[in-house]
């Protein structure tokens, strides 16, 4: 209902000599506008019910387009709910909602979804499937995989991860996988094992992917990349932790006040050739005779300057 200057009073008056004695007087000089009616007319209560099958989106857009502009008392979001109640015979099943959400993907298996088969294990529950529609079309092609979760998405505390690809540019969701530790008897690493199985499933129909991506979640990285199924899963894969991810676990990083860890720059450099092996953090800052100390990059340099000669002798090769 609109809002507007109505020159409107409400008086109360309380007499000190009888308290229990309450007189209220309300006054309004201009009247506000009747209330309007906001429920949803008969004729498109029918409309959403013969269009039950698309999304609600698609019946507000032909709403509006059938009024012509016209602006409508209702809301989508009251569309959404009713389009919810209506549609409630096929997805709510059953009053247990995770025996509900099987016997749903059940009935879509072959058609609409492909149930992964996943071992059960003890203490641990799985559904797992893939949108055949995208797989099917896309799979093939698919360079890049997409691996995120989220927690307590419904009642009965299942993670929900998502399984994401590439198309076109545009992102392509391929499949989800719910899951929940059910009484804490699960087996050390059963949730990386029933990664890693939909994960091959996800190979054997996505063969090309060449880039994997995760947040900092060590159960999707081993079971992208660890050395146990990277050769199995996605040999030829590259692994990419999320950018947000990775600049925040930086922060924490450099934030941290702590001494740094054991460090042998020979080491490092015999995996990244561009490292000058005779560096260090905290070591050769300055006169290489004065700080250059053993100690400081090797575990068991337990004499002062137990490398410098050593290292001297690098750097004077690798200066020439």
């Amino acid at each position: 209902m609109p809002r507007h200057r109505c020159k409107g009073w409400l008086h109360i008056t309380i007499q000190n000599t009888i308290p229990a004695l309450v007189r209220i007087r309300l006054n309004h000089d201009i009247p506000h506008p009747h209330y309007t009616d906001i429920s949803i007319p008969e004729h498109v209560q029918n409309l959403i019910y013969e269009c039950r099958r698309q999304t609600p989106g698609q019946i507000w857009d032909r709403i509006l387009a059938e009024n012509e502009g016209r602006t409508v008392e209702y809301t989508e979001r009251q569309v959404y709910a009713l389009w919810q109640h209506i549609n409630e015979e096929v997805w709510w099943l059953d009053d247990d909602q995770v025996k509900s959400a099987r016997m749903v993907l059940e009935a879509a298996q072959g058609k609409e979804v492909e149930l992964i088969d996943v071992t059960m294990e003890k203490g641990i529950d799985v559904i797992a499937f893939a949108l055949k529609d995208s797989v099917d079309e896309f799979g093939g092609e698919m360079a890049e995989l997409a691996m995120d979760s989220t927690w307590k998405t419904n009642a009965a505390q299942y993670e929900l991860y998502a399984l994401v690809g590439e198309a076109n540019g545009q992102a392509l969701v391929m499949g989800f996988v719910c899951t929940v530790m059910t009484d804490g008897s699960a087996a050390k690493g059963a949730k990386e094992r029933m990664l890693t199985e939909t994960l091959r499933w996800f190979k054997k129909h996505c063969p090309n992917v060449r880039f994997t991506l995760t947040d900092k979640d060590w159960s999707e990285i081993n079971a992208l990349c660890s050395p146990y199924t990277l050769r199995t899963v996605f040999p030829n894969a590259k692994h990419q932790i999320c950018y947000w991810h990775a600049i925040k676990y930086i922060e924490e990083r450099l934030a941290e006040n702590k001494p740094l860890a054991a460090y042998d720059p020979r080491k490092a450099h015999t995996v990244f050739k561009f490292i000058d092996p005779t560096w260090a953090p905290g070591v050769t800052r300055g006169d290489i005779k004065e700080y250059l100390d053993g100690r400081d990059v090797e575990l068991d340099g337990n004499e002062q300057g137990g490398i410098r000669k050593r290292l001297t002798a690098q750097r004077e090769v690798s200066n020439v």
